[in-house]
């Protein structure tokens, strides 16, 4: 398939997503707005792929990382429909944290181009120390076991934002500029799970399933633009 049309293939898809997803919201149609939400991260994935190897075609490197990070954010996405199964949540947990994960090994070079001054990973670092202590703060008293999962989402979060914000200072590019704005979707969206697990406040499962579907193309849309925007 010439990649020209794939591309337009995978616009027209993701426009006819948007659209069928707020139909099914508005209607209430609860089988289509599901099913049409899990295919919003693979849509994004084939817009962002086939502009690569349109444009970018010996890219191999930036394409499978990528390509692991939105297969990651499939799944993810694919396990938040039967999230109230206790196994299933925390599977959803490990492949966000596996999203992100695989984002920083595409922008971790600079750690490998750049001598990073220590400072700077103490001012980050206790950035977004002070920032999960908010977060404690609001969660308050929980078990062991939520509070572990919260740190550990919270550091894969926090890593990716450090390393984004790293390449924005060393880099000085656009693409880092797109990376760094994908991480701070991901930290929205890793707060947006940590409150859901400890409930701080009363937003409805309907509300959250839309923040954490907006989430998802987001970081998705961004994180892949930062992948194109990378070698140009």
């Amino acid at each position: 398939m010439d990649m020209n049309t794939s591309f337009w293939i995978f616009t027209s898809l993701l426009v006819i997503n948007v659209v069928l997803y707020i139909v099914g919201l508005v209607r209430g149609l609860v089988a289509l707005e599901k099913t049409v939400r899990v295919l919003f991260v693979p849509f994004v994935a084939g817009l962002i792929h086939s502009i690569l190897a349109l444009y970018l075609p010996d890219s191999y490197h930036i394409m499978m990382t990528s390509a692991i990070a939105f297969v990651a954010g499939t799944v993810f996405m694919l396990l938040t429909l039967g999230d109230k199964i206790k196994f299933l949540r925390m599977t959803e947990e490990f492949f966000f944290a596996a999203t992100q994960f695989s984002w920083f090994l595409l922008l971790s070079s600079v750690y490998r181009i750049y001598r990073v001054p220590q400072w700077l990973f103490i001012l980050t670092g206790g950035l977004y120390f002070a920032g999960f202590i908010v977060i404690c703060f609001f969660i308050k008293k929980q078990s062991f076991t939520k509070y572990a999962a919260s740190i550990i989402l919270y550091a894969f979060s926090t890593v990716l934002g450090t390393t984004s914000l790293l390449s924005i200072i060393f880099e000085k590019r656009l693409f880092s500029v797109m990376a760094f704005l994908g991480s701070l979707v991901f930290m929205f969206g890793t707060v947006l799970m940590i409150f859901q697990k400890t409930r701080p406040f009363a937003i409805s499962e309907k509300v959250e399933k839309i923040l954490i579907t907006i989430t998802a193309i987001a970081s998705s849309a961004l994180m892949g633009t930062g992948a194109i925007l990378m070698q140009v």
